[in-house]
Protein backbone atom coordinates (compact mmCIF):
# COMPACT_ATOMS: atom_id res chain seq x y z
CA UNK A 1 0.00 0.00 0.00
CA UNK A 2 1.56 3.29 -1.13
CA UNK A 3 0.27 6.24 0.86
CA UNK A 4 1.50 8.86 3.27
CA UNK A 5 -0.38 10.79 5.93
CA UNK A 6 -0.80 14.50 5.21
CA UNK A 7 -0.88 15.83 8.75
CA UNK A 8 -1.60 19.37 7.59
CA UNK A 9 -5.06 18.32 6.31
CA UNK A 10 -8.27 17.27 8.04
CA UNK A 11 -11.72 16.12 6.89
CA UNK A 12 -15.17 17.40 7.85
CA UNK A 13 -18.43 15.56 7.14
CA UNK A 14 -21.62 17.44 6.26
CA UNK A 15 -24.73 15.29 6.56
CA UNK A 16 -28.49 15.83 6.47
CA UNK A 17 -31.13 16.61 3.87
CA UNK A 18 -29.94 20.21 3.42
CA UNK A 19 -26.18 19.58 3.43
CA UNK A 20 -25.68 20.15 -0.29
CA UNK A 21 -27.80 23.30 -0.45
CA UNK A 22 -26.12 24.65 2.70
CA UNK A 23 -22.61 24.25 1.27
CA UNK A 24 -23.74 25.61 -2.09
CA UNK A 25 -24.94 28.80 -0.40
CA UNK A 26 -21.78 29.22 1.68
CA UNK A 27 -19.06 28.37 -0.84
CA UNK A 28 -17.87 29.80 -4.15
CA UNK A 29 -18.25 26.55 -6.13
CA UNK A 30 -21.35 24.92 -7.62
CA UNK A 31 -21.72 22.19 -4.99
CA UNK A 32 -25.21 21.18 -6.14
CA UNK A 33 -23.81 20.20 -9.54
CA UNK A 34 -21.72 17.40 -7.99
CA UNK A 35 -22.70 13.84 -8.79
CA UNK A 36 -21.95 10.99 -6.39
CA UNK A 37 -18.18 10.51 -6.20
CA UNK A 38 -17.33 13.87 -7.80
CA UNK A 39 -15.35 16.63 -6.11
CA UNK A 40 -14.62 20.31 -6.63
CA UNK A 41 -12.36 22.91 -5.07
CA UNK A 42 -14.19 25.77 -3.36
CA UNK A 43 -13.39 28.95 -1.45
CA UNK A 44 -15.01 29.84 1.84
CA UNK A 45 -14.87 33.64 1.93
CA UNK A 46 -15.68 36.34 4.40
CA UNK A 47 -18.06 39.17 3.40
CA UNK A 48 -15.25 41.28 1.90
CA UNK A 49 -14.36 38.44 -0.46
CA UNK A 50 -11.13 37.39 1.23
CA UNK A 51 -10.57 33.64 1.33
CA UNK A 52 -10.87 32.12 4.78
CA UNK A 53 -9.95 28.64 3.52
CA UNK A 54 -9.60 26.51 0.42
CA UNK A 55 -11.81 23.42 0.54
CA UNK A 56 -11.97 20.22 -1.48
CA UNK A 57 -15.63 19.18 -1.47
CA UNK A 58 -16.70 15.66 -2.45
CA UNK A 59 -20.22 14.25 -2.61
CA UNK A 60 -20.41 10.65 -1.39
CA UNK A 61 -23.92 9.20 -1.37
CA UNK A 62 -26.03 11.70 0.58
CA UNK A 63 -23.13 13.21 2.54
CA UNK A 64 -20.49 15.75 1.61
CA UNK A 65 -16.89 15.41 2.76
CA UNK A 66 -14.63 18.45 2.90
CA UNK A 67 -10.83 18.28 3.07
CA UNK A 68 -9.08 21.44 4.22
CA UNK A 69 -6.25 22.84 6.32
CA UNK A 70 -6.13 21.13 9.71
CA UNK A 71 -5.13 24.42 11.35
CA UNK A 72 -8.31 26.09 10.08
CA UNK A 73 -10.80 23.21 10.40
CA UNK A 74 -12.18 24.06 13.85
CA UNK A 75 -12.50 27.77 13.12
CA UNK A 76 -14.24 27.16 9.79
CA UNK A 77 -16.59 24.49 11.13
CA UNK A 78 -17.59 26.67 14.09
CA UNK A 79 -18.21 29.61 11.77
CA UNK A 80 -20.35 27.50 9.44
CA UNK A 81 -22.38 26.14 12.36
CA UNK A 82 -23.50 29.70 13.09
CA UNK A 83 -25.37 29.76 9.77
CA UNK A 84 -27.09 26.36 9.95
CA UNK A 85 -30.16 27.93 11.60
CA UNK A 86 -33.08 25.56 11.00
CA UNK A 87 -31.47 23.71 8.11
CA UNK A 88 -31.11 19.95 8.43
CA UNK A 89 -27.32 19.91 8.42
CA UNK A 90 -24.88 18.07 10.64
CA UNK A 91 -21.25 19.24 10.74
CA UNK A 92 -18.67 16.84 12.16
CA UNK A 93 -14.93 17.44 12.23
CA UNK A 94 -13.40 13.98 11.75
CA UNK A 95 -10.63 14.27 14.33
CA UNK A 96 -10.31 10.49 14.65
CA UNK A 97 -9.35 10.09 10.99
CA UNK A 98 -6.32 11.00 8.91
CA UNK A 99 -6.09 12.35 5.38
CA UNK A 100 -3.55 10.53 3.25
CA UNK A 101 -2.17 10.92 -0.24
CA UNK A 102 -2.68 7.91 -2.47
CA UNK A 103 0.64 7.56 -4.26
CA UNK A 104 -0.67 4.64 -6.30
CA UNK A 105 -4.39 5.41 -6.82
CA UNK A 106 -5.09 2.09 -8.55
CA UNK A 107 -3.56 -0.07 -5.82
CA UNK A 108 -6.33 -2.32 -4.40
CA UNK A 109 -4.70 -2.44 -0.96
CA UNK A 110 -4.75 1.35 -0.73
CA UNK A 111 -8.40 1.80 -1.62
CA UNK A 112 -9.50 -1.16 0.50
CA UNK A 113 -8.27 0.40 3.74
CA UNK A 114 -9.83 3.81 3.05
CA UNK A 115 -13.06 4.97 4.63
CA UNK A 116 -13.48 7.20 1.58
CA UNK A 117 -11.42 8.08 -1.45
CA UNK A 118 -11.70 11.63 -2.76
CA UNK A 119 -10.54 12.45 -6.29
CA UNK A 120 -8.55 15.64 -6.84
CA UNK A 121 -9.97 17.62 -9.78
CA UNK A 122 -7.80 18.10 -12.82
CA UNK A 123 -5.81 14.86 -12.74
CA UNK A 124 -5.64 11.26 -11.61
CA UNK A 125 -4.52 11.88 -8.01
CA UNK A 126 -6.67 11.14 -4.97
CA UNK A 127 -6.83 11.67 -1.25
CA UNK A 128 -7.94 9.02 1.22
CA UNK A 129 -9.71 9.39 4.56
CA UNK A 130 -8.49 6.67 6.93
CA UNK A 131 -9.15 5.65 10.50
CA UNK A 132 -6.14 6.28 12.69
CA UNK A 133 -5.48 2.57 13.26
CA UNK A 134 -5.02 2.04 9.52
CA UNK A 135 -2.44 4.73 8.94
CA UNK A 136 1.19 3.86 8.43
CA UNK A 137 2.44 7.07 9.99
CA UNK A 138 4.05 10.09 8.42
CA UNK A 139 6.84 9.80 5.91
CA UNK A 140 8.09 13.38 6.07
CA UNK A 141 9.99 13.30 2.78
CA UNK A 142 6.98 11.90 0.89
CA UNK A 143 4.64 14.33 2.65
CA UNK A 144 6.82 17.31 1.79
CA UNK A 145 7.21 16.17 -1.82
CA UNK A 146 3.42 15.81 -2.10
CA UNK A 147 2.90 19.30 -0.70
CA UNK A 148 5.45 20.69 -3.14
CA UNK A 149 3.54 19.09 -6.00
CA UNK A 150 0.32 20.65 -4.66
CA UNK A 151 1.87 24.11 -4.70
CA UNK A 152 3.07 23.52 -8.25
CA UNK A 153 -0.54 22.77 -9.21
CA UNK A 154 -1.76 25.96 -7.51
CA UNK A 155 -3.22 24.12 -4.50
CA UNK A 156 -2.46 26.19 -1.41
CA UNK A 157 -4.50 25.29 1.67
CA UNK A 158 -3.75 28.46 3.66
CA UNK A 159 -3.14 28.71 7.41
CA UNK A 160 -4.20 31.01 10.27
CA UNK A 161 -1.63 33.61 9.21
CA UNK A 162 -2.81 33.76 5.57
CA UNK A 163 -6.55 33.20 6.12
CA UNK A 164 -8.76 36.21 5.20
CA UNK A 165 -5.86 38.02 3.54
CA UNK A 166 -6.38 37.53 -0.19
CA UNK A 167 -9.13 37.45 -2.80
CA UNK A 168 -9.52 34.13 -4.67
CA UNK A 169 -8.07 35.62 -7.86
CA UNK A 170 -4.95 36.82 -6.05
CA UNK A 171 -4.30 33.20 -5.06
CA UNK A 172 -5.19 31.83 -8.48
CA UNK A 173 -8.04 29.78 -7.01
CA UNK A 174 -10.28 30.73 -9.92
CA UNK A 175 -7.85 28.79 -12.14
CA UNK A 176 -8.40 25.74 -9.90
CA UNK A 177 -12.12 25.87 -10.68
CA UNK A 178 -12.81 26.94 -7.09
CA UNK A 179 -14.95 29.92 -8.14
CA UNK A 180 -18.11 29.60 -10.22
CA UNK A 181 -19.02 33.05 -11.52
CA UNK A 182 -22.46 31.93 -12.74
CA UNK A 183 -23.86 30.63 -9.44
CA UNK A 184 -25.91 32.50 -6.88
CA UNK A 185 -24.89 34.43 -3.80
CA UNK A 186 -22.41 33.33 -1.15
CA UNK A 187 -20.41 35.39 1.38
CA UNK A 188 -18.18 37.82 -0.53
CA UNK A 189 -19.69 36.92 -3.91
CA UNK A 190 -20.37 40.50 -4.99
CA UNK A 191 -16.77 41.62 -4.48
CA UNK A 192 -15.28 38.45 -6.02
CA UNK A 193 -17.52 38.77 -9.09
CA UNK A 194 -16.96 42.50 -9.51
CA UNK A 195 -13.21 42.01 -9.33
CA UNK A 196 -13.47 39.29 -11.98
CA UNK A 197 -15.58 41.24 -14.45
CA UNK A 198 -13.74 44.54 -14.04
CA UNK A 199 -10.33 42.84 -14.25
CA UNK A 200 -8.85 44.80 -11.37
CA UNK A 201 -6.63 42.13 -9.81
CA UNK A 202 -3.12 43.54 -9.71
CA UNK A 203 -1.61 40.88 -7.45
CA UNK A 204 -1.32 37.26 -8.47
CA UNK A 205 0.43 34.04 -7.39
CA UNK A 206 3.91 33.04 -8.43
CA UNK A 207 6.00 29.95 -7.74
CA UNK A 208 9.67 30.34 -6.92
CA UNK A 209 12.11 27.43 -6.75
CA UNK A 210 15.67 27.54 -5.43
CA UNK A 211 18.30 25.38 -3.76
CA UNK A 212 19.51 27.74 -1.05
CA UNK A 213 18.53 27.01 2.54
CA UNK A 214 16.26 30.05 2.86
CA UNK A 215 12.73 29.39 4.08
CA UNK A 216 10.67 32.50 4.88
CA UNK A 217 7.43 31.65 6.73
CA UNK A 218 3.92 32.72 5.66
CA UNK A 219 3.27 36.48 5.46
CA UNK A 220 6.96 37.34 5.38
CA UNK A 221 7.97 39.80 2.67
CA UNK A 222 10.67 39.02 0.13
CA UNK A 223 11.98 40.77 -2.95
CA UNK A 224 12.11 39.25 -6.42
CA UNK A 225 14.78 40.52 -8.82
CA UNK A 226 14.77 40.58 -12.60
CA UNK A 227 17.49 42.49 -14.49
CA UNK A 228 17.80 45.81 -12.65
CA UNK A 229 14.27 45.78 -11.22
CA UNK A 230 12.85 44.28 -8.06
CA UNK A 231 9.33 43.55 -6.83
CA UNK A 232 7.90 42.93 -3.39
CA UNK A 233 6.17 39.60 -2.71
CA UNK A 234 4.35 38.06 0.25
CA UNK A 235 4.96 34.41 1.12
CA UNK A 236 1.78 32.34 1.38
CA UNK A 237 3.24 28.85 1.76
CA UNK A 238 6.32 26.74 1.07
CA UNK A 239 7.49 23.14 0.76
CA UNK A 240 10.61 21.15 -0.07
CA UNK A 241 10.48 18.92 -3.15
CA UNK A 242 12.11 15.52 -3.77
CA UNK A 243 15.35 17.17 -4.92
CA UNK A 244 15.59 19.20 -1.73
CA UNK A 245 14.71 22.48 -3.44
CA UNK A 246 12.44 25.00 -1.73
CA UNK A 247 9.17 25.82 -3.50
CA UNK A 248 7.72 29.18 -2.47
CA UNK A 249 4.12 30.16 -3.23
CA UNK A 250 4.02 33.96 -3.16
CA UNK A 251 1.70 36.83 -4.09
CA UNK A 252 3.27 39.67 -6.09
CA UNK A 253 2.56 42.51 -8.49
CA UNK A 254 5.41 41.36 -10.73
CA UNK A 255 4.26 40.83 -14.32
CA UNK A 256 3.90 37.09 -15.01
CA UNK A 257 5.73 37.58 -18.30
CA UNK A 258 8.89 38.73 -16.54
CA UNK A 259 11.55 36.17 -15.64
CA UNK A 260 12.43 36.01 -11.95
CA UNK A 261 16.17 35.58 -11.44
CA UNK A 262 16.75 35.69 -7.70
CA UNK A 263 15.12 36.56 -4.38
CA UNK A 264 16.32 38.38 -1.30
CA UNK A 265 15.11 37.80 2.24
CA UNK A 266 16.62 39.38 5.37
CA UNK A 267 19.91 40.00 3.64
CA UNK A 268 20.12 36.47 2.19
CA UNK A 269 20.05 35.89 -1.55
CA UNK A 270 18.96 32.82 -3.50
CA UNK A 271 19.33 32.29 -7.23
CA UNK A 272 16.15 30.82 -8.73
CA UNK A 273 16.17 27.55 -10.65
Amino acid sequence: MQMTVLDYLLAIRFSGADAGAFLHNQLSADVLALSDGESVFACYCEPKGRVLALLLVCRLDEDYYVVMSRALATTVSNRLKMYVMRSQVGIEVLNETAVSALLEPDAPAATATAIHTIPIPGGDKSLSILTRDKTAGINTSLRDAWKASELQQGICWLCPETSARFLPQMLGFDELGAVNFRKGCYPGQEIVARTHYLGKVKRHPRLLQFSADICPPPLEKIQIFTDDQHYDAIVVDYARNEDGDIILFVITRMDPELTAEKIEYQGQTAVLN
